[in-house]
């Protein structure tokens, strides 16, 4: 008998260590389980679904460098060269540091499809039992029904989002024509056993699909709101900033404008206080700064296998053992004096350089100020590995909101949204010199290459800079403590900064596996 995944166990990390389309394609992948008709019987089924959804997030791989979210955040951060490594002791990250990508591809798309395929599954079990629409008068509904409306919000939401974030990685910076993409799965393409694959979509129809899909569950979010929605989980405000996001990956820098500084306006979230900059550890899902992330209990730590495991040096890590994931040498020494954000990196190697100590340089440009253990004093002191990872943060939308401004040449908007981070950043002391920086930024590319550097200085560690590169388009250069022989980052280099769908998409896929050529079949790459 065909057994379903019971969806509370874990047993996705079958699919992403794999990362063959054949896995994802699977409708009933094997596992922990109970028979389909046991689990449509069961109560709940809808809530215990969405629940099962956000794991997806954080499954543990195998190797220490597969952790799923965090781990493509960081890899995407060392490929562009925010992110050096100067040291290959353990090996984890290697390839990335070295430009490889091609070894990571299969892991990006097996992650973001699974959690597709997820979200297609949880939509067609509330199609199936039905889901209120956005006209009907929610006092006439059941509990059942409201909360169904609810549940396809976050499930409408994880999923633009999974799309949106395989547009960063296999399109062309900016490409919104015709050009192939990548095949676009829906609630409709999983309910059959005919449905084998699918072509590819051009790059428009799945940014339209992004769209749908985040407008959706916006209009689904205010029309069911819930007290019990949390940081861990989707809401509208999360659904605004990615959609504003995807509009700004793809240049349309109207509608990046609308949607962030609606997010802005809407959102709870303040930004992270002055007096909190170099105090929280970035370690605390409780942050009132953070919108969504991953609360770390002792059911669901990936212990070392983590983003704290691989770079805080006051965890027993790979970095407090010498792989040090620290910040590129010229991205440091352009912070300004002003900034108090230079606080981020250095404090250990400061301090022990201070005391003349042999080791001292061993933690250099170690993010110990900004992502460090909220137990341990001591190198290598916390095995618990409990440290809450960032998702999203409110100062996301600010700096989509100064980008999109920028480009527009409004440059009144694009200091306003700017600024009112950089103002909560400044030295006591410095204001002089924080002003006399403000001063200078008279022209648009003043603007945005202000506005650049703070996406790749304030949300260092966090996901953005390899889409900060592709997005600008410039080649930045590199400081000496990287590993890789060519000391910069050129966004316009074949096979590294966008990627080329894996090998297995084709052979596990009929529909793209082969094309004739003269007549004969052959097996294409493209």
């Amino acid at each position: 008998m065909r057994k379903l995944q019971y969806f509370f166990v874990l047993a996705m990390v079958g699919i992403l260590a794999t990362g063959c389309a054949e896995s994802y394609l699977e409708q009933y992948p094997q596992g922990s389980s109970i028979t389909e008709s046991q689990f449509k019987r069961m109560d709940d089924i809808i809530q215990g679904s969405v629940n099962g959804a956000y794991p997806l997030l954080y499954p543990y791989g195998g190797d220490h460098d597969a952790f799923g979210k965090r781990a493509i955040d960081l890899y995407g951060d060392i490929l562009c060269g925010d992110v050096a490594m100067r040291t290959r002791n353990y090996g984890w990250f290697d390839t990335d540091e070295l430009a490889q990508t091609y070894t990571r591809k299969g892991y990006y798309w097996a992650f973001y499809y699974s959690i597709i395929r997820h979200c297609n599954r949880t939509i067609n079990l509330i199609d199936e039992m039905g889901h209120p629409s956005l006209t009907v008068k929610t006092d006439t509904l059941d509990e059942a029904a409201y909360n169904n409306g609810g549940y396809y919000a976050q499930m409408l939401a994880l999923r633009g989002w999974a799309y949106s974030e395989l547009c960063r990685y296999f399109i062309k910076e900016g490409e919104i024509t015709t050009e192939l993409a990548f095949p676009i799965y829906t609630e409709e393409d999983t309910k059959t056993d005919t449905v084998k694959g699918r072509e590819r979509a051009t790059a428009a129809d799945v940014y339209l699909r992004v769209e749908e899909d985040l407008t959706t569950a916006i209009a689904y979010f205010e029309k069911y709101p819930a007290e019990r929605y949390t940081k861990i989980q989707m809401n509208a405000d999360i659904a605004r900033v990615y959609l504003a996001y995807s509009y700004l990956n793809k240049h349309d820098s109207v509608n990046a404008f609308k949607y962030a500084t609606e997010a802005i306006a809407k959102m709870p979230n303040t930004l992270l206080p002055k007096e909190d900059v170099l105090t929280t550890g970035f370690n605390d899902i409780s942050s009132n700064n953070w919108l969504w992330g991953k609360e770390v209990t002792v059911e669901n730590t990936t212990s070392l296998a983590s983003f704290f495991g691989q770079c805080d040096i006051y965890s027993y890590s790979y970095a407090a053992a010498g792989d040090i994931k620290g910040i590129d040498m010229l991205l440091y020494d352009s912070i300004p004096e002003w900034d108090k954000r230079k606080g981020w990196w250095n404090k250990y190697y400061d301090m022990m350089k201070a005391k003349d100590s042999k080791s001292a340089d061993r933690y250099r440009f170690a993010p110990d100020g900004k992502f460090y253990s909220a137990t341990s004093k001591t190198i290598m002191g916390d095995r618990d590995w409990l440290s809450d990872d960032v998702y999203l943060r409110a100062e996301v939308p600010y700096l989509i909101a100064a980008e999109a401004a920028a480009l527009r040449n409004d440059l009144t908007s694009a200091k306003q949204y700017l600024f009112a981070i950089t103002d909560l950043r400044v030295v006591d002391g410095q204001e002089t010199a924080y002003e006399a920086w403000k001063a200078t930024l008279n022209s648009q590319e003043d603007m945005l290459q202000a506005v650049r550097t703070n996406w790749r200085v304030e949300l260092w560690g966090e996901g953005f800079g390899l889409q900060t590169l592709r997005r600008y388009g410039e080649v930045v250069k590199l400081g000496e403590n990287h590993r890789r022989s060519k000391k910069e980052a050129d966004p316009t280099t074949p096979r590294v900064y966008t990627f080329e769908l894996p090998t297995s998409e084709y052979y596990y896929n009929p529909i793209l596996r082969e094309e004739s050529n003269n007549g004969a079949k052959v097996l294409v790459r493209k």
